[in-house]
């Protein structure tokens, strides 16, 4: 509880005590230095280091933006084209806007000196020290923050693969090039609008219950993503899946293939405390962290500040050493995306036949628990994926 007090009182100071450690003269100066890591042991087990994903500029935003080419948003039509589900894929140049104005779905205040504390607070669970986490000139980053973009890139497209695998099967035209990192899908949806007769309702209920136990059994797959990420895809089923039933039949195609060629750290930060599995098991504990930043914006009182944290504490257990490490990452890629109704041969999201790959940029964000290891180090676990382009707003849970 004392060290969350600090924290949290030097996120929120004024600027007197870092203006000296940022000025231009010390920033030249460690510009020079190779800086290492000690966090490697600390990276998703499926994860290897990517050298093609060390380059460090979002793409320029494209002059005309085509609606759907670029939404992940169910398309309708009118009465000629009915509302189709989705597949819940954001292809677009540009991150979620929010990203342009450095918000992290921290809670915490949203200018440099805290974001650059937050920073320094999560670089110190993965054992990094307070040089290593200086800003360098000319759009320059920290070797291990492109190691950690690099090993997001690589895990991002690991879990993918086998989502995919595991919803549409062997047989669903997943294709994973280890040597590029790319990945490429073509499968069917099965988007048929039933009646509701008990025979159809009873289909409904074993597609539904089918696919839903196929995404909980994998136990490699929950160990990659969270599950409520997982739960955004559940409704997606291959015909290979379905009993067969010709009536109303709705079916779609799907081409995606994903190539990265960039990666780039965005934003990281420590939560202490609190863990999605603490909060899991204690509802009423969700966005507690959160809260203890509101109650100083509302009494600017440390010791105000102090008594909450302790009566957090309590309830989360004294003797836990636990705290959630955050990070995001843009990834942009050469991409093809494209879903098609296959009885009209409408887009109906994405790029038209014939199209060319194109640039396009992926949010993800992932989380890892950080728990009192020897000699003083914090002890890693694995990284898991929490989130991707916001759809699920960053999945907060502090």
């Amino acid at each position: 509880p004392e060290q969350t007090i600090f924290h949290l009182s030097i996120i929120t100071m004024t600027s007197t005590l870092l203006r000296p450690i940022l000025s231009t003269a010390n920033v030249k100066r460690l510009a020079s230095l190779s800086l290492r890591s000690s966090s490697s042991s600390c990276y998703h087990a499926a994860a290897a280091t990517s050298s093609s994903c060390r380059h460090q500029s979002l793409p320029n935003n494209h002059s005309v933006i085509n609606h759907r080419r670029y939404s992940s948003e169910s398309s309708n039509g009118g009465d000629q084209y009915p509302t189709i589900p989705t597949f819940p894929w954001r292809h677009s140049p540009t991150p979620p806007s929010r990203l342009l104005q450095n918000d992290d779905y921290s809670g915490m205040p949203n200018n440099f000196r805290a974001r650059f504390v937050r920073r320094l607070i999560a670089a110190k669970e993965l054992n990094l020290n307070f040089w290593n986490v200086l800003p360098l000139p000319f759009g320059y980053a920290q070797e291990w923050e492109e190691e950690l973009a690099g090993n997001f890139s690589v895990a991002f497209g690991l879990a993918m693969r086998e989502l995919f695998e595991t919803l549409f099967g062997d047989d669903g035209g997943v294709v994973y090039n280890d040597d590029l990192q790319s990945l490429s899908l073509k499968a069917t949806l099965d988007c048929n609008h039933r009646d509701t007769t008990s025979d159809n309702t009873t289909e409904e209920s074993f597609a539904k219950n089918d696919n839903t136990s196929i995404v909980e059994n994998n136990n490699y797959l929950n160990l990659m993503m969270d599950q409520l990420l997982l739960q955004q895809y559940q409704h997606l089923h291959n015909n290979h899946h379905l009993p067969q039933n010709n009536n109303h039949q709705k079916m779609m195609s799907i081409h995606l293939s994903i190539k990265p060629i960039k990666a780039q750290l965005q934003n990281i930060f420590a939560v202490p405390m609190l863990t999605r599995d603490i909060v899991a098991s204690k509802p009423h504990l969700k966005g507690g962290y959160q809260r203890l930043e509101r109650v100083f914006k509302e009494t600017q009182s440390y010791n105000e500040v102090k008594q909450k944290t302790y009566e957090l504490a309590e309830e989360v257990g004294l003797d836990s050493a636990k705290r959630t490490v955050i990070a995001e990452a843009t990834i942009t890629c050469l991409e093809y995306f494209q879903v098609k109704d296959l009885e009209s041969g409408r887009i109906v999201q994405g790029m038209e036949d014939g199209d060319e790959e194109e640039e396009v940029v992926h949010l993800v964000r992932f989380e890892m628990v950080t728990d009192r290891g020897e000699d003083g180090k914090r002890e890693g676990g694995n990284w898991k994926l929490i989130d991707v382009d916001d759809l699920l707003e960053g999945n907060v849970f502090h």
